[in-house]
């Protein structure tokens, strides 16, 4: 347990660290897809570390590439790579919502039918 813990904390702080040097050298005003889009990825990898939750980055991914894409921009990652990045986080998003409610009614089933067999027949 406590290898784990100390595990979790270096990813953690590894994770800080990412973020850190990101916030350091990227640029946004900068129209090229090293500031646009690879520092942003690497930024998000980073947050991954923190939080070790996929579904957190993938959610936050997804909202600010929708929020940047412009579909007739003449630059290829606003019109291409968002898009993209929104379909692909989009579809995770999806899955993992999918697999949980699955496994939900999995495991809500015996107990739902237990209480269908209680009920009393008018």
């Amino acid at each position: 347990m406590e290898t784990t813990s100390l595990n979790n904390l270096s990813l953690r702080l590894a994770g800080v660290v990412v973020i850190l040097a990101v916030l350091f050298v990227i640029d946004l005003n900068v129209d090229d897809a090293v500031n646009q889009l690879w520092l942003p990825l690497l930024l998000a990898a980073g947050a991954y570390l923190m939080t070790l939750s996929l579904m957190a980055v993938a959610i936050t991914a997804a909202t600010l590439a929708f929020l940047h894409m412009e579909l007739g921009a003449t630059f290829w990652v606003s019109a291409l790579a968002y898009p993209a990045l929104l379909a692909v986080c989009s579809a995770y998003i999806g899955w993992v919502l999918l697999q949980r409610f699955r496994q939900r009614i999995k495991d809500t089933h015996e107990e739902r039918w237990a209480s269908r067999q209680r009920e009393p027949e008018e």
